[in-house]
């Protein structure tokens, strides 16, 4: 006897056209020591069958039953009461020839004619010489009870088991058609799963959304085709099982059969589920990358230029405050462009500590760039209030050059209005002295004596041009005070003369 093929490929279809004689059928029955049983049921005039439609056969009938089942050997039943010993001789040779696993035993109903009764030394001497197999001889169903349970065995037997071979055939059919497009299916997953394993994913974000959309949709497609198979399965299911609540022996293998691959269905559904989520996770952490490291270059790039502005105009204090109120003005525009891009570098560098925190994959690519945001952000601060800073002293500067020239103004008008001929009164006299201390008082309002605290405050910002400025400034308010001084000498030496 040959040994049985678990990968065997035959399908109901592949051997219908000897199945639908009934040459040979599985029902479900079970002998007591839980071995299956397989039944050449009593039908006479059944057409001689080839070893290869034989074999084909019973190998499609022996892949039925669970493998720990099959692994027992079967129990043969050969119902043969109406036949003749030459049929029962053919089966038993074939039996003998080829059966793809153990062959615990057969039970004969033996052919009852007063012409096959006559064939009874001759059977006698053929089954126990030429078998390797035990054969044991029944009369009648009694007999045959005597070693398996009437529920175990069908109606045409004397048993329970209501049998119908055109729908255990079409069931059958059903459930391995439902099989294929399982296996169909499991396919696709693992094929979709290899596929999106090995997509290569773009360096740019709308690639990579592109990618996600088209991964999500290739998904979707599957799971429905998947949900679809898995109705289609259990309405299938349910017209197997029908209306009874026990299920019948002969259906129980369908309904097995279909449960079980229901539950490959989940199971694979499960692993794909457990696959997508480890994939989506990825994809959602490259888009991440891509939009991360897409801004880093944006905001680098703007950042860069804000930048080089601000260090090349930060000496730019203008020559006039008028000059400075529209530099003030400039930068008040700029500094609110330069708030929003601070905002983006804030939510970038934000996004990139907690991409490190998530412990993204690329974090060996993020941390450098991450690093570079904290140094673009504390530049860009501190050069918007060096600059500020600088404009603000420079506004204060001009503020006092301005009031120190119309210092120097009205100290040549007040003294060119001054009325000599009234000089030589004593009234007179004290008066222009008078207006000449408190002009000359006012002059320490403008902070512009003190060349030291005057160095150290504006130091900062004065270019080459603003110092000339200051430096012809002072050289001015020196002569007017000068010219102050001169007068109020000149004053006291008159109001001297009128005295003596």
């Amino acid at each position: 006897m040959g040994e049985m093929d678990l990968d065997c490929p035959l399908s109901v279809l592949g051997v219908a056209e000897v199945l639908q004689t009934k040459y040979a059928f599985i029902s479900g029955g079970k002998a007591r020591n839980g071995a299956p049983i397989l039944t050449f049921p009593d039908v006479p005039g059944i057409p001689e069958i080839t070893d290869e439609q034989y074999k084909k056969v019973v190998t499609y009938l022996c892949t039925i039953p669970a493998l720990y089942e099959v692994e027992k050997g079967f129990v043969i039943v050969m119902d043969k009461r109406n036949d003749g010993w030459g049929t029962v001789k053919s089966i038993l040779l074939k039996l003998s020839a080829f059966f793809p696993t153990h062959i615990q035993v057969v039970f004969l109903l033996q052919p009852v004619g007063f012409f096959q009764r006559a064939f009874a030394d001759f059977r006698s001497k053929f089954v126990k010489e030429e078998l390797e197999f035990k054969v044991v001889m029944c009369n009648s169903h009694e007999e045959l009870f005597e070693h398996i349970d009437p529920s175990q065995l069908t109606k045409d037997l004397g048993g329970d088991i209501e049998y119908d071979h055109k729908e255990w055939i079409e069931q059958r059919a059903a459930s391995e058609k439902f099989s294929t497009n399982i296996n169909n299916v499991t396919q696709a997953l693992d094929q979709l799963a290899a596929r999106y394993e090995e997509t290569e994913i773009p360096n740019d974000v709308a690639g990579t959304e592109a990618l996600i959309r088209e991964h999500i949709q290739g998904r979707k497609e599957l799971l429905d085709d998947l949900n679809s198979a898995s109705n289609h399965g259990e309405i299938l299911l349910n017209c197997v099982k029908g209306n009874s609540q026990e299920i019948p022996l002969v259906k129980l293998i369908h309904v097995v059969a279909l449960e079980r691959l229901l539950t490959k269905l989940e199971q694979n559904k499960m692993q794909f589920e457990m696959f997508w989520g480890r994939h989506e996770n990825k994809l959602r952490q490259c888009l991440q990358l891509r939009q991360f490291e897409e801004e880093f270059k944006l905001i680098q790039y703007a950042s860069e230029r804000n930048l080089e502005w601000l260090e090349s105009s930060m000496l730019d204090v203008g020559e006039t405050y008028q000059q400075v109120e529209g530099l003030m003005a400039d930068f008040e525009v700029f500094e609110k462009k330069a708030k929003k891009s601070l905002e983006t570098t804030d939510r970038l560098y934000r996004m990139g500590e907690q991409l490190i925190q998530d412990e993204h994959y690329a974090m060996d690519s993020i941390r450098p760039k991450h690093a570079e945001l904290q140094r673009i952000r504390d530049q860009y601060k501190r050069m918007l209030r060096q600059r500020k800073e600088v404009l603000f002293k420079a506004r204060d500067l001009h503020d006092r050059i301005d009031r120190a020239n119309k210092w120097c103004n009205r100290g040549l008008d007040l003294l060119a209005n001054q009325q000599i001929e009234k000089f030589q009164t004593q009234g007179g006299a004290d008066k222009a002295s008078h207006e000449i201390r408190e002009f000359l008082q006012k002059a320490h309002s403008l902070n512009l004596s003190n060349p030291r605290e005057f160095r150290n405050l504006f130091e900062g910002i004065m270019n080459p041009e603003v110092k000339a400025i200051v430096q012809d400034l002072l050289k001015r308010m020196d002569e007017v005070q000068g010219m102050c001084e001169k007068r109020l000498s000149s004053l006291q030496k008159g109001k001297i003369k009128m005295i003596m």
